[in-house]
């Protein structure tokens, strides 16, 4: 599989939409959260904001190139589970 240019958050399987801001993105990708304090320390899982993952250019996990990013396959199961605890119906 090849990874489209530009790799959009939107169309990636680790991306969420923030409870009660569909336009804001989420990264819940372990590697882009494993430094991020407000992620490790959140009551509920809430990941790093989407856009200031992709404005990092070096050193970044993903960053603007988007290496972490894999195509979303429509399987919301780990998405749908989130999105009910943050209280999205």
């Amino acid at each position: 599989m090849t990874k489209p240019f530009p790799a959009l958050c939107r169309d990636c399987k680790h991306s969420m939409p923030e409870p009660k801001s569909e336009w804001n993105l989420r990264c819940m990708h372990p590697k882009v959260n494993a430094k991020s304090a407000g992620a490790l320390a959140g009551a509920k899982p809430h990941g790093t904001e989407a856009r200031a993952e992709r404005e990092k250019y070096w050193p970044a996990p993903c960053g603007q190139r988007g290496a972490l990013w894999e195509r979303d396959d429509g399987d919301l199961t780990g998405k749908v589970g989130l999105l009910a605890e943050e209280g999205w119906d």
